[in-house]
């Protein structure tokens, strides 16, 4: 048996031992359903961290069936049928859209080639790093990632600088911190965020608005932004000497126009924001208009959005080809999202008894420690886990397993709310490992910045952007909620 394959035995097993535990654990709320279904989760998770989230988040599915804790449409309808599946599917083909007509390199390039970051290097590297985390808020973060360490790659070369050179390090640990803070800071085309916001809403049947979460999830992303500065200035040390080779106007040359095509895209991608954005900002004003588009949802425009542009042509040709663009996103991402989807809407099924399972678990802890304690520690344990455990099941953990527990002694339902967005956004910074994201291995491939020195600046990066949390972003969001 090769080594990879003994995992799979493990999952069994770990089902097994698990499924004769939780049988025991009858009087605590669980049914033999919801037994087998937690048992099924927790092996999930095992494989998700062993072999990846592609085809055993499918297999996850399937085999949720025959636990008993809901019929087999209602599986299906919770998985592939759920408004965040769809929402992901249409955002990440408008992306595609925006990144192969160059829409996402202008924008870059129009930040780095302002004329007050000639010759002076920590100007260009936060132009830089603010360019990464605009384009991060709006895109797909693989696709922004990728983008960006391509145009550093180019811009190291230009200036002399060689793989051990503190500059070129510099560059690398901002586009890596930067894109996975970006990638929390709002849900427009982020699916992990959408993911655990819904989780969240299915939870508690109540909907965090994305503008209370960009509330604070932007500031948040500035002041990561303003530590990454700090940690580079301070503790990276960047050689500068270089920089004063830096041509602003050769930069500007590689600035091509945008085509029509990337107009168009950016347009629509621009109007579906607004109309995700658009009940926030008039619901006080015209509260009737607003009632009907929440109504359509989020999920109908995104479609709505991805038609139009494959409908659309250009001297005969599609803006985006649909079968092209299909094949160019992340279907592991999809079935991943749908998968954790349903495990959410099965913790709360009365069938299984999951949730009231989960407080009678917690009950003891939560009686002898206070719910800011509480909360406090599962924040810690969300941005401290993340970098080394998917930040999808990381997310899933804080919001599935912890909502429940933290329901149980909140004063509040805005104060879960306020949780439960923080775990939306501080997930997503699995900046010290490969194991915490997949953007750690596209930061590393290039041999700019290594494990070690990955791990020690990025958990610094971690420690101060906890502390700002508990000191600021806490207090803020339970303001807002």
């Amino acid at each position: 048996m090769k080594k990879k394959e003994i995992h799979i035995l493990i999952a069994a097993v770990l089902f097994f031992v698990m499924r004769f535990i939780l049988g025991r654990c009858y009087d605590m709320g669980i049914t033999p359903a919801g037994a087998s279904a937690l048992s099924l989760f927790i092996c999930t998770i095992y494989l998700w961290i062993t072999y990846g989230t592609g085809w055993t988040s499918m297999l996850s599915i399937g085999l949720l069936a025959f636990t008993g804790i809901a019929p087999a449409n209602t599986i299906m309808a919770n998985s592939f049928g759920n408004s965040t599946t769809v929402i992901v599917i249409g955002t990440l083909i408008l992306c595609v859209a925006l990144e192969e007509h160059g829409v996402t390199k202008m924008i870059a390039n129009w930040f780095i080639t302002r004329k007050f970051v000639a010759k002076r290097p920590y100007m260009f590297l936060l132009m830089f790093f603010l360019a990464n985390l605009v384009i991060c808020y709006f895109m797909e973060a693989t696709a922004v990632m990728i983008l960006f360490v391509a145009l550093a790659r180019e811009i190291l070369d230009s200036l002399g600088y060689k793989k051990g050179d503190t500059f070129a390090k510099a560059m690398y640990f901002g586009i890596l911190w930067i894109t996975c803070i970006g990638n929390g800071a709002t849900p427009i085309g982020h699916p992990v965020p959408m993911l655990m916001l819904n989780n969240l809403a299915k939870i508690t049947n109540e909907s965090v608005s994305w503008l209370k979460y960009m509330a604070i999830g932007i500031p948040l992303s500035l002041v990561t932004l303003g530590l990454t500065m700090l940690i580079i200035k301070f503790l990276v040390k960047p050689d500068c000497t270089k920089f004063d080779n830096y041509d602003i106007e050769a930069q500007k040359a590689e600035m091509k126009p945008l085509t029509k095509e990337g107009k168009i895209s950016l347009i629509v991608y621009v109007a579906l924001i607004i109309y995700w954005l658009l009940p926030d900002f008039i619901g006080s004003i015209l509260p009737g208009v607003a009632a009907k588009i929440s109504a359509v949802g989020s999920s109908i425009p995104s479609l709505i959005a991805t038609a139009i542009i494959c409908a659309i042509t250009v001297k005969g040709k599609p803006v985006m080809k649909y079968e092209s663009a299909v094949k160019k996103i992340s279907w592991s991402t999809v079935i991943f999202i749908a998968c954790i989807f349903l495990y959410a809407s099965a913790f709360n099924m009365e069938s299984g008894g999951i949730s009231v399972f989960l407080k009678a678990l917690v009950a003891p802890v939560t009686s002898k420690i206070s719910v800011a304690a509480l909360a406090a520690l599962f924040l810690f344990f969300v941005i401290f886990v993340t970098n080394f455990a998917s930040n999808g099941v990381t997310g899933t953990i804080g919001i599935v397993v912890c909502v429940p527990a933290l329901m149980a002694a909140a004063p509040s339902l805005g104060y879960v709310m306020a949780y439960g967005t923080l775990v939306a956004i501080l997930c997503n910074m699995g900046i010290a490992t490969p194991g915490g994201s997949g953007f750690v291995a596209i930061g590393q491939k290039d041999g700019y910045i290594d494990g070690g020195e990955t791990l020690k600046f990025s958990m610094i990066l971690i420690i101060a952007m906890y502390a700002a949390v508990m000191l600021i972003f806490w207090p803020l969001a339970k303001a807002i909620f």
